[in-house]
């Protein structure tokens, strides 16, 4: 060391060719040189084909940050939040639940019961009750192309479900109390059973009434619920006659004071009020001036005077144009990763950019378009007959409350308001008020009859207009 700084000291006392602090630069440079040469891998390390190894616990934390990146946060929204007081079909004096309506559904090559299950949003529990009673494991052995009829009430419970085989035979299982009973019928009848059903309780002695009118008249003198429990339908019947003309009426703009509804049942009023378990088999609105009527079919459906289905068009199946990638889909079960919470899902989030247009699915009536801290701006479509549609944190808000709008109408744009933890769409699509999976759903088409059957069911219109008049 001691020859060494001497030799340093003589250096920097000598006069240099270059400039002092350019020679220090060259020694640093000549260092590093040699440090890299000294670190690097030999060249045939460099040349392995081996792949590069990857914590796995890196990966499902990106994976699951990814999947996070566009989806609506777990938050429970009632119906009645979103709502509010907009909702005819809702009205808070109704206690009654629906007539429960068929949803039919045509098996898919990927589907399974779970899958179809999931899809209707109904209960495991149920799919556990019907297995127990199964003839012929008309259940398990599902074909694609099959089709099944499920007749689900207002709570969500399956109250019927017929499966079609061949020969026209079916399999139908009926709810009876907390179980399910189960039938193979054919075009005679019943020709197997399945579960004991419960023995009926004595029936009591019945006071002797005098029976009314079949038909149901009234006048809009306030809101329609209330002018209809007036003339005394019962609130069921309220909500049935108000889906069937959703789309076609916005019952809290379109109706006047002095427009007139009529309704005919299956069964007579008693004491100038509808029975509780009547049927509604026709109805007419005069609604300034123009009549607007729906008639039961013998499939127990609705058509219009000229036997065309209230199903106005098909739908689309997705809102947003040539967009498909899904952030997260529809789910009843879905669970939250960081509390473990299982909250269903209700509808299929896209992940697209702030700004995207959204298009509405089918044509109808806008009962909502508003902001809610969860939800972010929002709007919710009634169609025609038993479905709705909605879609939330958008950025904008095309379309006000009360507006008819056409199938593929541009209504939004997407963006990431309310609780979302990235930019996307949430859109839902109901039947009956009931979310389903709107990417495996069968979607509604307009059917419309022809020859025999449409002069059976025209003669059946004449007669149902005559009691209606009468």
């Amino acid at each position: 060391m001691k020859r060494f700084f001497p030799s340093m000291a003589g250096i920097s006392a000598r006069e240099l060719p270059i400039p002092r602090q350019h020679l220090y630069a060259i020694i640093m440079l000549a260092g590093f040189s040699v440090a890299s040469v000294t670190l690097l891998p030999s060249p045939g390390e460099l040349l392995k084909d081996d792949p590069i190894s990857v914590d796995a616990g890196a990966l499902a934390t990106g994976a699951t940050m990814i999947s996070q990146a566009a989806d609506t946060e777990f938050v429970a929204i009632s119906d009645r939040e979103l709502l509010g007081s907009e909702d005819i079909a809702h009205d808070a004096n109704d206690a009654a639940d629906d007539e429960p309506q068929w949803t039919e559904y045509k098996v898919k090559d990927d589907d399974n019961l779970s899958f179809i299950f999931d899809t209707l949003n109904l209960p495991a529990k149920t799919l556990h009750q019907l297995l127990e009673v199964d003839i012929r494991n008309s259940l398990i052995r599902i074909k694609p192309g099959q089709m099944l009829a499920f007749l689900i009430d207002e709570k969500n419970q399956v109250q019927q479900l017929r499966i079609a085989l061949d020969q026209g035979n079916h399999v139908l299982f009926e709810r009876k109390g907390d179980r399910y009973v189960a039938h193979l019928e054919n075009a005679q009848g019943v020709t197997q059973t399945v579960a004991a059903k419960s023995t009926p309780a004595a029936e009591q002695p019945r006071a002797r009434v005098v029976p009314g009118s079949p038909v149901i008249k009234g006048k809009i003198s306030s809101a329609f619920s209330a002018s209809a429990r007036s003339a005394g339908l019962t609130a069921n019947q309220v909500r049935q006659v108000s889906r069937l003309f959703q789309g076609r009426i916005d019952f809290r703009r379109d109706l006047r004071r002095g427009d007139s509804f009529r309704v005919l049942l299956d069964k007579p009023s008693v004491g100038g009020k509808a029975s509780a378990d009547a049927k509604v088999l026709a109805v007419t609105f005069n609604v300034k001036g123009r009549t607007l009527s729906a008639y039961r079919h013998s499939d127990d459906k609705f058509y219009d005077a000229d036997g065309s289905s209230l199903v106005s068009g098909t739908f689309l199946r997705y809102p947003i144009p040539s967009v498909r990638r899904v952030s997260s889909s529809f789910s009843p079960r879905r669970r939250n990763p960081v509390t473990g919470t299982v909250m269903p899902h209700n509808g299929t989030d896209f992940a697209v950019r702030v700004g995207t247009p959204v298009l509405a699915t089918g044509a109808g009536v806008v009962v909502k378009a508003t902001s809610h801290r969860a939800a972010g701006r929002y709007i919710i479509l009634r169609h025609n007959g038993r479905y709705s549609s909605h879609y939330m944190h958008l950025s904008k808000l095309l379309v006000k409350p009360g507006q008819k709008v056409k199938q593929g109408q541009t209504i939004g744009l997407s963006g990431n308001t309310g609780r979302s933890t990235g930019p996307h769409l949430h859109y839902e699509f109901r039947i009956n008020d009931r979310p389903v999976d709107p990417m495996r759903v069968d979607l509604p088409v307009n059917d419309s009859m022809s020859g025999k059957q449409r002069r059976a069911y025209l003669a059946k219109v004449r007669e149902y207009d005559r009691k209606l008049n009468g």
